[in-house]
């Protein structure tokens, strides 16, 4: 059985995992060591002013996840082209360019 898909919890509580949380003033500090706590396979996430700011992955966890939300976007579009919207016509070009203000 797959696992429970938990990531609207997780976003609602603040949920990073087992990440590593560091303020920006520690980062400025130790960035060649956080760096290479990364590379060994840590998480790191960095707050600014109390607040998550960003979050540092070694390359297979950006990896993972590109491949899931690969895997959401087919997941939408097999959706979308079983309930035949695909095979509606769209809106052309020029009016969405017109919609938006952008010049020619």
């Amino acid at each position: 059985m797959a696992p429970t898909w938990d990531y609207g919890r997780r976003r609602d509580e603040g949920d990073f995992g087992d990440a590593t949380i560091i303020t920006t003033k520690e980062l400025r500090a130790s960035l060649t060591k956080i760096l290479r706590r990364v590379a060994g396979g840590e998480q790191i996430l960095v707050t600014h002013r109390g607040e998550p700011f960003v979050a540092i992955v070694a390359p297979y966890d950006m990896q993972a996840c590109q491949a899931l939300e690969d895997y959401g976007d087919v997941e939408y579009y097999e959706r979308m082209k079983a309930s035949g919207e695909l095979d509606k016509p769209g809106i052309p070009w020029e009016e969405v360019r017109k919609d938006l203000g952008l010049g020619d």
